[in-house]
């Protein structure tokens, strides 16, 4: 699972992202390129487009909804089953939201978590936040995590925390 989250857990709005972080972009795609990337309908509308180099999966309860460039499945289970057995199958990227987090954490081994060093949530009525996470089933990759801050890009400094299941 990736995602970025500002210094309250918010992920963003369930329609928009709440920041500008292009060095974070890049990073994201770096990780996510050449695997399936997972994500909820909101997300996808939220895009507006797939992601290129990687089968985008989409979760949705809608019957007949359509996705231009993704692969369309009714439930977690289903989305992973597709994504396993995909080309760069071997690394599944969960890409959000909020409930799809949620609901794919018992199933994650490795969550990759950029910490964005700014408070967008303070000025959003609406936020998704990130799923909590049990410290105690959880070790911080300290090799592959950011021991400071990287600078500043866009709207924030931030920094990636890498966990892996214990």
């Amino acid at each position: 699972m990736i995602w970025a989250e500002d210094q309250n857990g918010a992920i963003g709005t369930g329609t928009e992202m709440l920041w500008h972080v292009p060095d974070d972009f890049r990073f994201f795609r770096q990780q996510t390129l050449g695997h399936p990337v997972i994500m909820g309908r909101a997300s996808w509308e939220a895009l507006g487009r797939a992601l290129p180099g990687r089968r985008n999966i989409v979760i949705t309860r809608q019957r007949g909804y359509e996705a231009n460039g993704a692969d369309v499945v009714g439930s977690l289970e289903d989305a992973l089953t597709l994504a396993r057995n995909s080309e760069g199958g071997d690394l599944v990227w969960i890409v959000g939201g909020g409930q799809i987090y949620r609901e794919a954490l018992a199933h994650a081994d490795l969550l990759v978590v950029s910490q964005l060093d700014l408070d967008a949530s303070s000025r959003e009525a609406r936020v998704v936040r990130a799923p909590d996470i049990e410290l105690r089933e959880w070790e911080r990759d300290e090799a592959h995590s950011d021991p400071d801050w990287r600078p500043r890009s866009g709207d924030a400094r931030w920094r990636v925390h890498v966990w892996n299941r214990r």
